[in-house]
């Protein structure tokens, strides 16, 4: 769920927890009815109070065009800023206790961030400002001298790095084993630990040089000696270069047999060291505050910018300075964020605040419909539907016979029951029934039987795909060569989207892909990786046991995750969090949607496999195998939330039609019933895909759009219905009548 979804709910439940506190304090006393009409009176008052009788008055003024501008600076800094080493900890166990006013002793970060600042600065001063309105101009300058102060920040954090380095030497390379495991490079694990083993040395040496200034004074040769200010500043940076340290060594251990064998003794070692430096410069150097000597003294540090990117880093400017604003921003926010029973068209039967969304029709009228922006216009149809949606929800009578079939598989988890999932649906501008969607993933289902077919023939299988799938799952990797693959897949992906121009990927996207390995509890729900800000890998650890360790091996093959990384990072969720933080505010938060939040991703996986990306018959049956789990999803759920399956028959069905180990299909369901998702969100992933699939053929096969502008513009607009978004990105001449209903599918989904 987005961060503006919950902050919509949020306003949702304190306006309608303010109205029951004001009927049950005016209804309380004696009097019985007349303080009980009283109640019902003022809380009808609160809810009409709420609706803006005219919403003219709530169009938004014209915003700088320069907003996306510096959203975009700013956002795309502090990516750049997080790709190296920062000295505060991750992975698993706890970091050392760091200042948080220190800094960063990486140089390659101060070299990157030179380029990206001289960069923009560059582009900045091309920018004719006379064409600006006089708060963009404003806003221009202002950012002319951010980035004029971050270049200044940027040497005197090299000074500081310079004062502290001669009680860290050996922080250089410590710093380049982790930022080069941030950026996904290959570890050589014999050499690593040698290198460790160096670094122990050499942190004890310096200690060794630290005490000779104490005991013998600072003309003793090599000795050591500093400040009280500079023994502190060091003692911090020395946790910083532990917490790296520690960051590095738990991103392999375990996962790499061979970097925990030759690691394990040599980082105790080091981690032991680096603790006891800390505390001695902390309890021992910085009390005696010796006067800094020559040795001490630091170093000056020239840190040139980094070279230049392979892609222009600075967006297209005139692109974001001429984007259209949404005056309707407001007033969908003022919509979401009250009526009860949930926000614009989500809620229980039976709870529907009916003058709310009635008095909602009634002021969308004094809006003039023609002279709004097309998102506007978007939005205003939006807001219409969702009262339309719930006024007719208002008479349906809440389920209270919601069957749950149970078992023994300890998989537990609320069903919906068919009355929910239909009001879900609406919700959701899905205009099909359970049983419609039920037929529509088996329609889909026997196209990848098909497919699987005739990629087995091309194996050498015949016809027994499942045979073919066998094969497919034993291509996997050995431990500790997992992250490896999953490293070039994700940049495949990218190589091939920019080679046919599909979408735009910029610089700093590509740049900043990171990845953490799961943990073996976390795996026991998500049994393959997942995605985000960074992609977490689940492959064996040794804690694991040896059939856990051979299903998640199988179930995470070479060609299954071939047809996926690239659905949790680029173009996908990764990818979506990127473009969203960018594009905030470019139009109104409509509802997010899991339907548009993995309907996106998902879509990538379809439109990869037409497109050829899966160019061997084993990679196509990993794909298919995907393909096919999305199909059982809407069937399993829909049949469990109905009351028709139980859990466990919901595993039997991925392990026996769909090929799934049955510990990753017990994952899969446990996941979908008691991870906190909604009923509909499994039926989502695909649901959305073929919405958005369906949505390209009339807009790009039409020739009203590029593929590339197409995409670009999904990821401008944000989530929403796909029905929604659909009207924002056509050409049909849009009025106040015009409906949002749509088959994406067909009038027969299962034929």
């Amino acid at each position: 769920m987005t961060s503006k979804l919950w902050r919509g709910v949020f306003v949702c439940v304190l306006l309608t927890c303010m109205q029951v506190w004001l009927s049950l304090a005016q209804g309380s006393g004696v009097g019985g009815r007349d303080n009980q009409v009283i109640s019902q009176t003022q809380n009808q008052q609160v809810t009409t109070q709420s609706v803006p009788a005219d919403l003219r008055p709530l169009l938004a003024a014209p915003q700088s065009e320069m907003r996306m501008v510096v959203q975009w600076y700013n956002a795309d800094r502090s990516t750049l800023n997080g790709n190296f080493d920062s000295g505060r900890g991750g992975g698993r166990g706890a970091g050392a206790n760091v200042s948080s006013t220190s800094i960063s002793l990486s140089t390659e970060r101060i070299a990157r961030l030179k380029r990206f600042d001289l960069d923009w600065q560059t582009t900045l001063n091309k920018l004719d400002a006379s064409k600006l309105n006089p708060s963009a101009k404003t806003d221009l300058e202002n950012l002319k001298n951010t980035i004029q102060t971050n270049l200044k920040q940027l040497d005197a954090d090299a000074g500081v790095i310079a004062q502290i380095m001669p009680l860290v030497p050996f922080a250089p390379v410590i710093i380049q084993l982790n930022e080069a495991r941030i950026r996904m490079e290959d570890v050589n694990s014999e050499k690593a630990a040698g290198i460790i083993t160096a670094l122990t040395k050499q942190i004890k040496q310096v200690r060794t040089q630290l005490e000779a200034g104490l005991s013998a004074g600072p003309m003793t040769l090599n000795a050591l000696c500093v400040n009280k200010d500079l023994a502190a500043r060091g003692a911090d940076a020395v946790d910083r270069l532990r917490n790296s340290v520690r960051s590095w060594f738990n991103f392999y251990d375990g996962y790499d047999p061979l970097f925990t064998w030759w690691m394990e003794m040599p980082y105790k070692q080091i981690d032991t060291t680096l603790q006891e430096y800390s505390a001695f410069l902390r309890d021992k150097v910085s009390p005696a505050d010796l006067q800094t000597n020559t040795a001490a003294s630091p170093q000056s540090l020239m840190i040139e910018p980094a070279s230049a990117p392979k892609l222009n880093e600075v967006p297209n400017l005139q692109e974001l300075l001429s984007l259209p604003q949404d005056e309707m921003r407001d007033i969908v926010q003022r919509f979401s964020s009250g009526g009860a029973g949930g926000r614009g068209g989500r809620g229980t039967a039976g709870t529907t605040n009916l003058q709310y969304y009635k008095d909602w029709l009634t002021a969308l009228k004094t809006l003039n419909f023609d002279n709004l922006t097309r998102n506007a216009q978007v939005d205003y149809l939006y807001i219409k539907k969702m009262c339309e949606i719930r006024i007719a929800q208002a008479d349906v009578k809440p389920q209270t016979d919601i069957p749950r079939k149970t078992d023994n598989s300890g998989i537990t988890g609320a069903a919906r029951g068919r009355v929910g999932l239909i009001l879900d649906l609406e919700n959701e501008l899905i205009p099909y029934t359970p049983e419609e969607l039920i037929a529509l993933a088996n329609k889909e289902f026997a196209w990848c039987e098909e497919e699987m077919r005739k990629a087995s023939r091309e194996m050498g299988f015949g016809d027994d795909w499942k045979k073919a799938l066998e094969k497919v799952k034993e291509m996997h990797v050995p431990p500790g060569a997992q992250p490896a693959v999953i490293r070039d897949l994700l940049f495949e992906a990218i190589d091939f989207l920019r080679a046919k121009d599909l979408i735009t990927i910029p610089q700093i996207a590509s740049e900043s892909l990171h990845m953490g390995m799961m943990s073996p509890q976390q795996q026991l729900v998500n049994p393959f990786f997942t995605g985000g800000s960074q992609i977490t890998v689940s492959y064996p650890t040794n804690t694991m046991e040896y059939n856990a360790r051979l299903q998640s091996m199988r179930g995470n093959s070479t060609p299954l995750s071939h047809a996926t990384a690239f659905h949790e990072m680029i173009p996908g969720h990764n990818f979506v969090g990127y473009t969203g933080s960018r594009y905030s505010g470019y139009r109104a938060g409509i509802s997010g949607t899991s339907f548009y939040g993995e309907g996106w991703p998902l879509y990538w996986e379809l439109t990869m496999y037409e497109l050829g990306f899966h160019n061997t018959p084993e990679k196509r049956v990993g794909a298919l195998f995907w393909r096919m789990h999305r199909c059982a999803r809407i069937i399993f759920s829909l049949k469990f939330h109905m009351g028709e399956w139980s859990p466990q028959e919901c595993v039997d069905f991925l392990v026996d039609r769909v090929g799934f180990e049955r510990d990753n299909a017990a994952g899969e369901v446990r996941r979908s019933f008691q991870g906190g998702y909604g009923p509909l969100y499994q039926a989502s992933y695909l649901l959305g895909g073929l919405q958005l699939r369906a949505l390209r053929k009339e807009l790009v096969d039409s020739g009203q759009l590029t593929n590339k502008q197409f995409h670009d513009e999904i990821m401008r607009q944000g989530s929403m219905p796909i029905a929604v978004l659909r009207l924002a990105l056509n050409k049909q001449k849009l009025t106040r009548d015009t409906s949002l209903d749509w088959k994406f599918y067909g009038d027969n989904p299962g034929k």
